[in-house]
């Protein structure tokens, strides 16, 4: 799902050159992982480690592109459940209609123009936050009426993902900044991407494949829209799970990378996205302390087509 890499820097002093063609290795890595420098987005359908090949390609990704776009909804299905949404003490979050909130929306699910759906799911919440007619800093949502509407608005592409929903929290202390928190009925939750094929780039001999958005527990995230793009920053406990690394001068491997922010390119499929080695990583496989040392101050930033 990947297309190109915009800039970075790491800075490091060590004089040893096997540290230094270690920290070259990983920063490799890093880009292969989530801003690969390439045009392909593939869909990944077999195990990333396979041998043979697939048009030339390793067995591990087939140079087919996913599709991602979103599916045509019910407009006023949609509207009907944004307006029937409620809070834990079942008043309404919008006890009467708005024509700019109306127009929002429709802009929103508008096919002509290409988004995702993952910007749909995270804009949606905003403008939920934006208009919502309570003075209160902070609103505790009727999880039954969200479900709904996010099984009405098809932003997840699993549609069994709002099932495991229990609770909703939006904090508006700063209007221009809501953060939401969203709790999940298990410890860990797994969002398969893209109907459980993954996305997948062929890069240094083969698949970077990303399978499926881990959630631990809870997952909260902030908004902001300075301009016509929006921001969803700060995430909290949410990895991007797969298989990932490097063959050929080095040998690596990851399986877990932290996504930290997404800012959605108003008009495209596009996002720029911040993202590094998460900590998860050394918790379940085992790597150098060096290596452990060097991803924690390494952050890589990439424009990129991104979806669920």
């Amino acid at each position: 799902m990947l297309t190109r890499s915009e800039e970075w820097s790491v800075s490091t002093t060590a004089a040893d050159a096997g540290i230094k063609f270690q920290v070259a290795g990983l920063l490799v890595a890093l880009l292969l992982i989530t801003g690969a420098a390439g045009p392909e987005l593939v869909q990944a359908g077999v195990a990333p480690h396979e041998t043979g090949s697939i048009n030339g390609a390793p067995a591990g990704c087939k140079l087919e592109r996913a599709v991602t776009a979103p599916a045509p909804v019910n407009l006023d299905q949609v509207l009907s459940d944004l307006y029937a949404l409620r809070d834990a003490q079942s008043a309404p979050i919008f006890p009467h209609a708005d024509g700019t909130l109306w127009q929002e929306v429709a802009a929103l699910f508008d096919l002509a123009t290409p988004k995702s759906k993952l910007e749909q799911f995270y804009r949606l919440l905003y403008e939920i936050a934006r208009f919502a007619a309570s003075p209160a800093d902070a609103i505790e949502f009727d999880v039954t009426t969200v479900r709904q509407l996010l099984l009405s608005s098809g932003v997840f592409s699993d549609p069994a993902l709002p099932g495991h929903i229990i609770q909703v929290h939006l904090d508006r202390r700063d209007r221009t900044r809501p953060r939401y928190r969203v709790t999940f009925d298990a410890p860990e939750v797994r969002l398969p991407l893209n109907g459980g094929q993954g996305f997948g780039v062929v890069r240094q001999g083969m698949c970077q494949h990303a399978k499926a958005l881990v959630f631990y527990g809870s997952f909260a995230f902030s908004m902001a829209m300075p301009d016509r793009d929006l921001q969803v920053t700060d995430f909290e406990n949410l990895d991007l799970w797969g298989t990932f690394g490097v063959r050929g001068i080095a040998t690596i491997d990851l399986n877990y990378i932290a996504v930290k922010s997404v800012e959605f390119v108003q008009g495209t499929p596009l996002g720029l996205v911040r993202a590094q080695v998460s900590r998860r990583e050394f918790q379940v496989n085992d790597h150098s302390a060096l290596l452990d040392l060097i991803t924690r101050f390494v952050t890589n930033t990439s424009l990129q087509p991104i979806d669920w």
